[in-house]
């Protein structure tokens, strides 16, 4: 169990391309509840953020106070 805690199995994830969580884009329920929110000034944190899908959409929608945090530097 520890070894998801570590950056290096994450980092051969993506490297073995086993990412099959990945959709190529905002998951349609996150967009949804995204799109639903009206105060764009909040802070955001997206843990294990991956290719950074959601982040780079709730920018684009205008908000600027977005976080991202990922085990693996090799998806950024």
């Amino acid at each position: 169990m520890t070894e998801f805690l570590s950056s290096d199995y994450w980092s051969k994830r993506y490297s073995d391309e086993s990412t099959g969580w990945d959709l190529g884009q905002i998951s349609p329920p996150v967009k949804a509840y995204v799109d639903s929110l009206q105060d764009h000034s909040l802070t955001i944190l997206i843990p294990g953020c991956g290719y950074g899908h959601e982040g780079l959409y709730l920018f684009n929608k205008g908000f600027k106070d977005v976080h991202l945090l990922d085990f693996s530097m090799e998806p950024m």
